[in-house]
């Protein structure tokens, strides 16, 4: 973007913002300082803790608690944020400064219409009558890419997908024309598919209007695709500033450094697993087993009632694989494509209508819950949300040893030697086990979530979104965590998930579902290289890792070290 008008919207300098008072006092934001040009798209990334959000909301005046400024200054447009009034600052939250949170749906009020939303926001900064302001929203809605913008301007948000609830979110940011966009994580937990189309979009109508834009994320993905430059964030610091190219070329620090190598991809070395190359077959049926297959899944179905006048909903339709021992499988898929569903039947935490599901010779499905209770130390789940699958009131000790008494009796002296061995296996500390849940982080709470699924040592685990919504570094750990685990005990595992970068890095081979069926099958770098199905070339094309251009989205790979950064809603 040489040579354009890069006058400045945002300028802060030397920022500091602390909590507390006297002794108490903690510093969570230390000599903050950048610019933002105008038109410009600024990528700020950094671990939980780094201080992203509290900068969010210093920007548009609305620390939280005891949060104060106590060094430095914001400007927006050459105005200090300190000399303005409470009128001046409402003023500038949406007029000047639009913010796109986290989760659409808890940002909108639920008991009235979006576009009566999207219209009230609209002539509190810019005055104007009720029906150009409802002309005005029914457009933008439109501009957005909402079809039927009309009737659903008049649509609650309950009745809205994530995706079009977020749509609507971007409309009421950019609805009054402001001068700076702050999106915080704003498409956190969307699919693939979904987060690329509302970046794109954002990009795009920000690009047309002007408008300039902080994307707060901890995803290099979306700044290497999306961004002009990056600022990397580190303890309250800004630890390197640089344009995105220059970044991904030669990062500045050591801890830039380790952040692009935790996003990278590693594929799964080709001789990592010797019995479990391609048995999965290329229409839909399982294929007579060769070498140590441990599981067999024939036409599973599961059907959900949909009412008294609606058809059953097939959330899993005619759905055939096999599986060997230390194998991994990823189940890829859209919300609603029917991936967890055929983990939970695996394991009988839901009753499969029909089909046949087959572990280690034995028909599991013809089991009755008493004769299969001896298989559950055998096969296990991690569950997606670690925090909601563990009990608050227990000690990290005894949600590890619980699966120790249900099966057999052992003493207390070998449970606890059990929980150290777990805790060693899954590299945390042993303190920690006498810690509560709340007070681990994210990726703490998925180890001890792992741990208590291997107290059993189990032949197959069922991971349900290991990685979602974790830092860059955490989540290469949890990667890491499971290779070493299938090369220490030969694990079998179903790696259930929408990370398109974590499959690579982690799954031998990959199935694609699209609502309940199977579309495509195949070797990981396979797919990758050669997708032969359309919707698996949608998929694909929504991936962002730090290694490709935009160019790979459209089906070209070029390096992005070597290719120039286009497409449309970019440059």
């Amino acid at each position: 973007m040489a040579g354009e008008d890069r006058s400045t919207t945002l300028e802060v300098d030397h920022l500091g913002i602390a909590f507390g008072a006297g002794a108490a006092e903690h510093a969570v934001l230390r000599d903050v300082t950048f610019r933002l040009g105008r038109n410009e798209i600024l990528g700020i990334v950094g671990e939980t803790g780094a201080g992203k959000s509290v900068l969010a909301q210093a920007l548009v005046g609305l620390l939280p608690g005891d949060g104060r400024v106590v060094q430095g200054e914001i400007r927006v447009n050459g105005r200090p944020l300190a000399a303005m009034n409470e009128r001046d600052r409402r003023q500038l939250r949406g007029g000047a400064i639009s913010l796109i949170g986290t989760s659409a749906k808890t940002l909108l009020d639920p008991v009235e219409t979006v576009g009566r939303q999207i219209a009230r926001v609209l002539r509190a900064h810019r005055p104007c009558g009720r029906r150009a302001a409802w002309r005005q929203t029914v457009q933008l809605l439109g501009d957005v890419g909402i079809i039927d913008s009309e009737q659903r301007a008049r649509a609650y948000p309950h009745e809205l997908s994530g995706g079009m609830a977020q749509r609507v979110v971007i409309a009421m940011a950019l609805i009054a024309r402001p001068d700076i966009i702050l999106a915080d994580d704003a498409t956190l937990g969307l699919d693939a598919t979904v987060q690329v189309q509302v970046l794109d979009l954002l990009v795009a109508r920000s690009r047309e209007r002007g408008v300039s834009v902080i994307l707060i994320t901890h995803d290099l993905g979306i700044v290497a695709h999306y961004c002009d430059r990056v600022a990397i964030m580190r303890a309250g610091r800004i630890e390197e500033l640089q344009a995105v190219q220059g970044f991904l070329a030669q990062p500045g620090t050591a801890y830039s450094e380790s952040l692009l190598g935790a996003a990278r991809a590693r594929p799964v070395p080709a001789d990592h697993l010797s019995t479990a190359t391609q048995r999965l077959g290329d229409a839909g049926e399982a294929v007579a087993p060769r070498g140590e297959t441990l599981l067999v899944v024939e036409n599973l179905q599961k059907l959900f009632a949909a009412g008294a006048a609606q058809p059953p909903l097939r959330a899993v339709d005619g759905v055939s694989f096999s599986l060997a021992r230390g194998e991994t499988l990823a189940l890829v898929g859209e919300s609603g494509s029917g991936k967890t569903t055929i983990g939970q039947c695996l394991l009988r935490l839901l009753t499969a209508t029909a089909g046949g599901m087959r572990f280690d010779g034995i028909d599991i499905a013809a089991l009755t819950e008493r004769q299969f209770r001896p298989l559950r130390q055998r096969m296990q789940m991690v569950f997606q949300e670690p925090y909601v699958a563990l009990n608050p009131r227990w000690r990290v000790c005894d949600l590890i040893s619980e699966p120790l008494r249900l099966l057999e009796p052992v003493s207390r002296r070998d449970r606890q030697a059990r929980v150290n061995e777990l805790l060693d296996l899954v590299q945390l500390p042993r303190r920690l086990a006498e810690a509560y849940p709340h007070q681990l982080t994210a990726g703490e709470q998925k180890r001890i979530g792992i741990a208590r699924a291997l107290a059993t040592r189990p032949d197959f685990v069922v991971f349900d979104e290991p990685t979602t919504a974790l830092d860059i570094r955490v989540r290469a750990q949890i990667i890491d965590l499971i290779r070493s685990l299938q090369v220490r005990t030969g694990l079998s595992a179903l790696f259930i998930t929408h990370d398109l970068n974590s499959v690579r890095s982690l799954a031998h081979n990959v199935i694609v579902l699209n609502r309940g069926q199977i579309v495509e099958r195949g070797e990981t770098e396979t797919i990758f290289a050669r997708p032969q199905h359309a919707y698996t070339r949608l998929l694909l094309t929504a991936e962002l890792p730090i290694e490709w251009s935009a160019s790979r989205r459209s089906g070209t790979p070029v390096p992005v070290l070597t290719a120039e950064r286009g497409a449309s809603a970019r440059r």
